[in-house]
């Protein structure tokens, strides 16, 4: 196998002593297979979600059972969570993970049977069960970064397994409304269950066959480390002043993220099958893939986490009111790019911070559950909306939700100010 040789300098004790680590070629395979179920596990939550309307009308049920086969996965998260933590600790990388990639593979796939009659309740048992697979696949990443690729990668390689996240929602964005406007309704929704079902089982079965545990020789001083077990160093997770910061930041940056792009035509006062909010919404994605390929290698190149944090929520603060007060559709284009560039940028570089910050706990835990805070604190402002589209029928109160956000980036912006950089948490 070819490798190369990489020179880290990790610190023991209070001697700092050189050690070597070997990277290899074949950590790309296991990243781009990693992206592929990652996005894979996207394609089956937003399946539905842009055609809401045709969707309905196909399985013969109220729209909100449609919007309830997305929400589900948001829902469902909160709980399976730790037990994804606790069983990729005890299996491993490729097995623990290995349990969501075959739920969402299979039960992805067998949601071409919920289209005979058609069966709604079918279909949302099926989106149930790859909604237990969702977790064990996101809280990978980090654990991936850090059992395969060297020092002056991991961020890069984190920052790549986020953004397949978000290409797999682009592309759950787009194809759908494009397929019923060609083919109409009853084949499109029909054609596009079963494209993405395949996709899911190809997925499943080129992960089970060339996917790795782990490499032969550790790449950097994090994965040459003894673990400890998710459960018994959780607890111990909070008492680390900076990630107890972190862990706020993520909360602020990722959960304002999850409710505003879930309900961009509400908050935006957009009319139904208006085009804006999907535009709005895939530049805000577009500019999350751009950043953070740029966010993550200059992090990675500096050496430096506290920087890109500082500068995400610098621009939540910034940007998240002006998308809303500015109605220049040009503008709120630019805007929604700029958003997207900052806010999903920094969460790579956030989840390989919470990593090194609370090492040697399994890195799997710490991107859990921060991702998990991300889930909550999204579906709290997202009721929050909801409840104001619902009792304002003159929609002139939802600037509220605004100020609100705002006020949360502020806070971020403070105690991102009294973090650490990495360099004061050498291992």
């Amino acid at each position: 196998m070819d490798e190369n040789e990489n020179i880290v300098v990790a610190e023991e004790d209070t001697e700092t002593k050189v050690s070597e680590y070997k990277s290899y070629k074949y950590r790309w395979v296991v990243l781009i297979l990693f992206m592929f179920v990652g996005a894979v596990t996207q394609l089956v939550w937003v399946t539905y979600g842009t055609i809401i309307d045709e969707s309905a009308g196909f399985f013969a049920v109220d729209e909100l059972l449609i919007i309830l086969l997305a929400l589900i996965f948001m829902v469902v998260y909160i709980p399976v969570n730790f037990l994804a933590c606790w069983v990729i600790d005890k299996l491993g990388l490729k097995w623990g993970t290995g349990i969501g990639v075959i739920l969402t593979g299979v039960f992805g796939f067998l949601r071409v049977f919920a289209l005979m009659g058609p069966n709604y309740w079918l279909l949302l048992f099926f989106q149930i069960m790859c909604a237990i697979g969702q977790p064990f696949v996101m809280n990978s990443f980090t654990k991936l970064a850090a059992s395969w690729f060297p020092q002056s990668e991991k961020t890069l390689a984190t920052g790549l397994g986020t953004i397949s996240l978000f290409i797999g929602v682009l592309i759950a964005f787009l194809t759908p409304p494009l397929v019923v406007k060609s083919y109409g309704i009853d084949v499109a929704i029909t054609w596009i269950t079963w494209i993405f079902g395949i996709v899911a089982l190809v997925s499943m079965v080129l992960y089970l066959i060339f996917v790795r545990n782990k490499p032969p020789t550790p790449p950097n001083a994090y994965a040459d480390k003894t673990k400890a077990l998710a459960v018994k160093g959780t607890k111990s997770m909070f008492k680390k002043r900076d990630f107890t910061l972190l862990f706020v930041i993520v909360a602020v940056g990722g959960g304002v993220f999850n409710a505003i792009s879930a309900v961009l035509d509400v908050i935006f006062g957009y009319q139904m099958n208006d085009p804006q909010p999907g535009i709005i919404g895939a530049l805000m994605i577009g500019g999350g893939i751009v950043g953070a390929i740029v966010f993550s290698s200059l992090s990675d190149y500096f050496q430096k986490r506290k920087l890109f944090i500082i500068m995400s929520m610098i621009a939540g603060a910034i940007l998240i009111p002006m998308l809303y007060f500015i109605t220049n559709d040009i503008a709120r284009y630019v805007i929604s790019f700029l958003a997207g560039l900052f806010l999903i940028a920094a969460l790579p570089v956030g989840l390989t911070y919470g990593a090194e910050l609370t090492h040697p706990l399994p890195e799997e835990t710490s991107n859990g559950i921060m991702m998990w805070i991300g889930q909550l604190v999204g579906i709290v402002l997202l009721g929050f909306i909801m409840v104001t589209d619902a009792f304002d029928l003159s929609g002139n109160l939802m600037f509220i939700n605004i100020i609100i956000i705002t006020v949360l980036f502020v806070v971020g912006i403070v105690l991102s100010f009294l973090i650490k950089d990495l360099d004061a948490h050498k291992i």
